[in-house]
């Protein structure tokens, strides 16, 4: 049986479970690549300066996340570390299986089939 695929660093005690202090709680994530990866310029910061982006979209294998989802997954890299950027897209190929390291930090849900939506007063 394989191992449990989503992991967690222990918070230490009383620490907020969304970061809103302090360091931010940090995650494991295994999952498939659905494509080879790619490097990307993007706007990133408040000045909006193009850096280079790891793009990775893939697979978790985990039913706890949900093994049907994919999951878009991006890797900001400083303009003097493009070439590092582009090595390791080239070594991350469709179908290879990677683990991913993040926090909740500004981290976006989107919700493609939402059945209903109701005002709560």
């Amino acid at each position: 049986m394989n191992a449990a695929a989503v992991q967690t660093s222990a918070p230490p005690a009383g620490a907020d479970l969304f970061a809103t202090e302090g360091e931010p709680l940090c995650f494991d994530l295994d999952g498939v690549l659905l494509q080879d990866a790619q490097v990307r310029t993007a706007l990133v910061g408040e000045h909006k300066r193009p850096m280079p982006v790891l793009w990775l979209e893939i697979r978790p294998v985990h039913a706890l996340v949900g093994s049907g989802r994919t999951i878009h997954v991006e890797q900001i890299y400083s303009e003097a570390s493009r070439k590092q950027a582009e090595h390791k897209a080239a070594s991350l190929k469709k179908g290879a299986r990677v683990r991913i390291t993040t926090t909740f930090h500004g981290m976006r849900t989107i919700l493609p089939d939402v059945q209903a939506v109701a005002l709560i007063s």
